[in-house]
């Protein structure tokens, strides 16, 4: 079973659907696990391969607006980790839908006392090795360099409008996989060097190259034209993208560089020293600290790199407009702000406060507030802060520059459209139907029913399942004990009677006999009943008849012959084979002797008189048969 997967730009039905199928999978690994039931392998590659990590802020935050959506990831993630142990004892690497690097990849999604808990059985399993761990982290390696060549490429060559729609949605996808997958990558190695097992730190020495191909590829022309394409125009959540995935590769590095040791400390060195946008944009994070002790030559290389960063951030300014008049509006109202701001604000240019009103739509309240704490101000702004401003002519290019790349998701526009939605479905249902039949909800008086522990019912309910079968099996053995074996078949025998209007009731009914039926017509039975001696060796053919030669008696038939006209010459005794259809009686159908033939047959009239009344001799045959399949007495 998947999971449904959600994207970085989710809407809220896609929202919706995603906790429906939480729930499912929950729902579905809950009864597995009660019903010791296969399957569960399956589940979690699903489960790993989809569900969002607490480092992809785009999705959780989108998760974490909502209680119910958060509510159904840390139910399943729980159940996750149920299974885990479970599939670990069973033999991991035994199960036909064994993945290699699940479990490794299932570290990033769990949390920190679990994962450290399964990362401790999989060792003693042997369902973890060195070398799967150095396998894991060189195919990661792979896939963040091939996860470049999405997104862009595509969006610049498609020409029609859902095309451009569908690769603009691919290229923030592509950013927000770069940050999350490198910030996922570095809790792993955390957790494994904790437990004291070799990790492969060779990938991160890639970062700094990682981070200028972003910033050369998605450029800021570029993220207008992706936001332009999609719908509504996030602007700031494509921008917003950009900044996470750059500040995930530069946090990852440098937070996990003092740790490096050998050919990747010396690596690690070697990026550093270089004036590349990586080193600026890591001191502007405030990584300075960490940085110097690698090399004297760092101090030079950040210096170099931030220069380079301003130089190319007022050249984007002054390409877009934002430096026309800076620091002497022609608007009078503008001039106000301006000296307002700088009244309390001195150590700030006229230049800066009025790069930073543009920037806010002048709005003087909150344009105060981020200049009384910078650490809320864009990194762009920040960037040129201490930097002496001078005002230009723009060139006129388009589009503008937007300083939103340090913001998030913001929750309180979700939840204003749930507030909207709440009252516009209030009103609805208090309006009148103005059709035959209201549609409205049907809204009860009845108190709400309180939560029910759905593990607890479970439990019960498999407890009483178990009891059940229990039961039956103790009713068996039981049964299987008594004495009277007749007594049984026929208690049983007792359930499986037809009822009286079928079929088959009647049909059975009218092969039985009474007693009474059997008393009436035993005279009957007696009279004409005749026995064939030496009946264990006679050979089953009809058709051989006349080749054997045995008596049998028929006891009212050799009465009538005996008591027949003297004129007729008594025939002589009968030789051929007579049982039912297959005897030589003196019958009606004759047949022959050892003596002379009777008087006006022959042997085709005798072949013809048996044909003829060859069903009733097989009629009286299968009534022997019936009657025990022994001579009757």
């Amino acid at each position: 079973m998947r999971l449904v997967e959600i994207g970085a730009l989710a809407t809220d039905s896609d929202l919706s659907q995603w906790r429906a199928s939480c729930e499912t999978v929950s729902h579905q690994i809950g009864l597995k696990l009660a019903r010791n039931e296969g399957g569960l392998m399956e589940i979690f590659n699903a489960v790993v391969a989809s569900l969002p990590r607490s480092s992809d802020v785009f999705r959780c935050s989108a998760i974490s607006s909502n209680g119910s959506l958060e509510s159904a990831r840390r139910s399943l993630i729980e159940a996750l980790t149920k299974t885990v142990p479970i599939l670990l004892e069973n033999g991991w690497k035994k199960s036909a839908d064994y993945k290699k690097h699940a479990l490794i990849d299932s570290f990033s999604l769990l949390e920190e006392p679990d994962a450290s808990r399964i990362l401790k059985m999989a060792l003693e399993n042997r369902a973890i090795t060195d070398d799967d761990v150095e396998e894991y982290f060189a195919l990661f390696d792979k896939r963040l360099e091939r996860l470049l060549m999405y997104g862009k490429p595509q969006f610049e060559a498609a020409t029609s409008q859902s095309d451009r729609a569908k690769y603009a949605n691919l290229c923030v996808e592509v950013l927000v996989a770069v940050g999350t997958c490198v910030r996922n990558a570095q809790k792993i190695t955390d957790l494994l060097e904790r437990n004291a097992m070799k990790t492969q730190k060779m990938w991160m020495t890639r970062l700094p190259e990682t981070h200028e191909t972003v910033t050369n590829s998605f450029d800021y022309p570029t993220l207008f034209d992706v936001a332009t394409a999609l719908e509504h125009f996030p602007l700031r959540k494509v921008f917003a993208a950009r900044t996470f995935a750059t500040d995930s590769l530069v946090n990852v590095f440098v937070e996990m560089a003092p740790g490096t040791k050998y050919k990747v400390r010396e690596t690690v060195r070697h990026e550093l020293e270089k004036a590349s946008r990586f080193v600026g944009h890591a001191a502007e994070l405030g990584h300075e600290a960490i940085m110097l002790p690698f090399s004297p030559k760092v101090a030079v290389s950040i210096e170099d790199a931030r220069r380079r960063l301003e130089v190319e951030t007022i050249e984007r300014l002054r390409k877009c407009g934002y430096l026309e008049h800076l620091g002497a509006p022609p608007d009078d109202f503008v001039k106000a702000q301006i000296a307002s701001i700088q009244e309390i604000l001195t150590h700030c240019s006229p230049q800066f406060i009025h790069l930073a009103l543009r920037h806010f739509s002048y709005d003087t309240e909150t344009t105060i507030a981020s200049l009384l704490s910078p650490e809320s101000l864009p990194i762009e702004l920040r960037r040129l802060e201490h930097t002496e401003l001078r005002a230009g002519v723009g060139s006129g290019e388009w589009p503008p520059l937007d300083f939103t790349a340090a913001d998030e998701i913001e929750k309180s526009a979700r939840a204003e459209k749930r507030a909207r939605e709440e009252e516009h479905r209030r009103k609805n249902e208090q309006k009148p139907a103005m059709n035959l039949f209201s549609l409205a909800p049907i809204l009860s008086d009845r108190p709400p029913t309180p939560p029910t522990d759905a593990a607890a019912d479970l439990r019960v309910r498999a407890e009483s399942y178990r009891t059940t079968v229990l039961a039956k099996l103790e009713k068996m053995r039981a049964d299987a004990t008594v004495a009277d074996s007749k007594e049984r078949l026929a208690a049983d025998a007792e359930n499986l009677v037809p009822m009286w209007t079928s079929k088959k009731f009647s049909a059975l009914n009218s092969l039985k006999i009474s007693e009474a039926d059997r008393v009436a017509i035993r005279p009957t039975y007696d009279k004409y009943r005749y026995e064939t001696p030496g009946d264990d060796e006679v050979y089953d053919d009809e058709y051989d008849d006349e080749f054997d030669a045995r008596e049998f008696n028929v006891e009212r038939l050799n009465e009538e012959l005996a008591s027949s006209s003297d004129e007729e010459t008594a025939p002589p005794p009968q030789t051929a084979s007579h049982r039912g259809g297959r005897g030589n009686g003196t019958g009606r159908g004759g047949g022959r002797g050892r003596g002379a033939e009777s008087g006006g047959y022959t042997g085709g009239r005798d072949r013809q008189q048996k044909e003829r009344h060859k069903s009733d001799y097989k009629q009286r045959g299968n009534d022997r048969k019936q009657r025990g399949g022994g001579p009757v007495h």
